[in-house]
């Protein structure tokens, strides 16, 4: 049996220790893991627990200690649901999520339907698609479009799922909608734990795409630019605008996917798959901050991501990090054995603790900002306040 190496993850810096919990969910035929990080009470002798990813031949060590008991004098605390990247776990980012609840937050991330799948990118004999496409996937490389480039790859995934339009939003509403009883259930340790009138919504890569969804970021989709009936599996997938799906085009209103109970929005590195951003955009009702590295080849490309800042009404802001790639969020990667992380450079795991600093310190100030109504962190949002952090707009 191989030994995974163990890697000391950067540590929370809140006032709450941290515990952490797993509960299970059956959706659609599957069994579906929900990990909740929350404010815990000191637990004698325990042991922080080890996140471990056979798949990536990594393990992550944290301060969350598993199932402490909860420290319920500052509750109810505000949610934020966070949703991975595609073919990641919900503990992909421990730092970040123990972070978050180390601050008085309950943190909650779930394994989606393409967790663990690294076989998606041969899955349904997309290494036709891959063939296919290698040229343009070339290209689309060459044009730093990283976001193209994925699509490529993962040509079947996205033409089954349609964008994961199918499944990542309902996959989230489900956990938002079983946080929210496990808060009324009595025999639940995380009884009386959320504000349910309070919770925010934070993800990375495809996940940062669904949070733009849920946070209200419209389908609206042009006649002209969607004459006929669209047939996404004809052609090439990054040529196709998500709103002309079945799936977006059968929606009650362009609106349909927006969840009212999130009430600020954290997209890390998003992809953006709309072809006309302004008209959608414009449409996202609660604040927003985008938080993206600035590394040109292997970060989703930022000028689409400043696309919807721009077109997005206030209050809103953009935190670009220095010297990051779209996988530092992602600690479960710094020690992975996977062939595909050891043939990225290793530029970014340098200076890995200082740059986790830049995303737990905005992140916390921006949901302190709008969930709680903390104003003791706002400074940092309106300027740089660390070497790493490389430019910052905000607009309120």
């Amino acid at each position: 049996m191989k030994t995974i190496e163990v890697f000391h993850t950067a540590p929370p810096d809140g006032p709450y220790p941290v515990g952490v919990r797993t509960e299970w969910l059956e959706h659609e035929g599957r069994a579906m893991r929900v990990l909740i990080w929350y404010p815990a009470l000191e637990a004698e002798g325990a042991e922080p627990y080890v996140f471990k990813s056979e798949e990536l031949g990594a393990a992550v060590k944290g301060a969350a200690a598993m199932d402490a008991p909860p420290d319920r004098s500052g509750a109810p605390y505000p949610m934020i649901f966070y949703s991975p990247a595609l073919t990641a776990p919900a503990d992909a980012s421990v730092f970040y999520t123990q972070n978050l609840a180390s601050h008085g937050y309950v943190a909650v991330a779930v394994d989606h339907l393409d967790a663990n799948r690294l076989d998606l990118i041969a899955l349904d004999g997309n290494w036709k698609n891959l063939i296919r496409f290698f040229p343009r996937m070339l290209k689309e490389f060459a044009a730093r479009n990283p976001s193209e480039t994925v699509l490529l790859m993962f040509t079947a995934h996205f033409r089954r799922t349609e964008f994961g339009l199918k499944y990542r939003p309902h996959e989230a509403r489900l956990v938002i909608d079983s946080a929210a009883a496990w808060n009324e259930d009595a025999s639940s340790p995380l009884h009386g734990m959320i504000d349910t009138g309070s919770i925010g919504m934070t993800g990375h890569s495809l996940g940062a795409w669904t949070t733009l969804l849920l946070g209200g970021m419209s389908l609206k989709h042009d006649e002209r630019l969607c004459e006929g009936d669209i047939d996404i599996n004809r052609g090439c997938i990054a040529d196709h605008d998500p709103v002309c799906t079945r799936s977006a085009r059968s929606l009650e209103s362009p609106f349909a996917l927006r969840d009212e109970r999130v009430k600020a929005i954290l997209p890390m590195a998003s992809p953006i798959f709309h072809h006309h951003v302004p008209d959608n955009a414009g449409e996202i009702k609660v604040p927003l901050m985008f938080l993206t590295g600035d590394d040109k080849r292997w970060e989703a490309t930022i000028h689409r991501q400043k696309e919807v800042y721009d077109s997005a009404p206030p209050p809103k802001h953009f935190v670009v990090i220095r010297d990051t790639d779209h996988y530092v969020i992602c600690d479960m990667w710094m020690r992975s054995r996977n062939i595909l992380s050891r043939l990225r450079l290793p530029r970014f795991k340098r200076h890995f603790q200082e740059k986790a600093q830049a995303y737990k310190d905005y992140s916390v100030a921006f949901f302190d900002l709008y969930l709680k109504g903390d104003e003791k962190g706002a400074d940092i949002l309106r300027a740089p306040n660390q070497p790493f952090v490389k430019q910052v707009w905000n607009e309120t």
